[in-house]
């Protein structure tokens, strides 16, 4: 069936037009299109830390719920990293501190015209560089802290893990082009796509509620995208999305599936 054909709206609206004339039209009328499923929501992940995999606790076909581990790269040198960043904060504090308390001094002799200028300058000098680099390593542990947590890939939400790209041992390195290692898209919900053609798709807007149909099963839906596209002959048309809640249905992505717009 070609979605694009226009043809088929018009036995539609002909119809349409004889049931009004013996004043049978239904309440609602719909034109049915075919479709089918697709993920929803496909998302592939990677970490923005460079590392060696350590743990791969799923499997391509696995369903995970929400914030459950995906991957995890060693945490050796990303714990080492931030102890080293820590160890120093303590020690620059307090030389932060006794710089601060040293200016202070050097200002109050200052005011009592005992210090020079060139010794009270010295002195805010060296407060403003030992605060810098306080505040340096303080920075540098939060940067290791959060290098440390993004070591870890957990599900931001429940879903079915599509695809592995990884193994334990291999090592993983974004600095050019972040690598793909765990692919996932929503357990609980799918997509059904269909391409229409613009009289088909008549007033059709986003959040409208769409029946789908599969084997004798329906359920109902809301309009996610209605994307512009072209078919194979160049003719302009349109890409509709309808989000479909799984509950207990067994339809999978790739399923051909039945979706009934609605006709203006």
């Amino acid at each position: 069936m070609n979605p694009f054909n226009p043809g088929r709206n018009s036995g539609v609206r002909s119809v349409l037009a004889g049931l009004l004339a013996f004043g049978l039209a239904p309440a609602v009328l719909a034109v049915e299109v075919e479709g089918e499923l697709a993920f929803a929501d496909r998302v592939a992940l990677s970490t923005p830390v460079a590392g060696v995999v350590a743990e791969l606790p799923v499997r391509a076909g696995e369903r995970v719920d929400e914030g459950a581990l995906l991957l995890a790269l060693d945490r050796t040198p990303f714990e080492q990293r931030h102890r080293m960043a820590a160890a120093e904060i303590e020690a620059l504090a307090l030389a932060a501190d006794e710089a601060a308390l040293d200016a202070e001094r050097v200002q109050a002799l200052y005011e009592r015209t005992v210090g020079s200028d060139s010794e009270r300058a010295l002195a805010i000098i060296e407060r403003e560089r030992a605060a810098g680099e306080r505040d340096r390593a303080r920075a540098e542990a939060r940067l290791r802290a959060w290098q440390r947590d993004r070591s870890r890939l957990t599900a931001p939400f429940a879903a079915r893990v599509l695809a592995v790209n990884t193994a334990v041992g291999e090592v993983v390195s974004p600095r050019l082009t972040p690598p793909t290692l765990v692919e996932i898209a929503r357990a609980d919900q799918l997509l059904a796509t269909a391409s229409v053609s613009a009289d088909q798709i008549g007033e059709l807007a986003l959040g409208d509620e769409i029946e789908v149909t599969r084997g004798g099963e329906r359920r109902t839906g809301r309009v996610d995208a209605i994307r512009a596209e072209t078919d194979a002959h160049g003719e302009l048309g349109h890409r509709v999305a309808v989000r479909l809640e799984r509950g207990d249905l067994g339809w999978r992505a790739g399923q051909t599936v039945t979706l009934a717009l609605p006709v203006d």
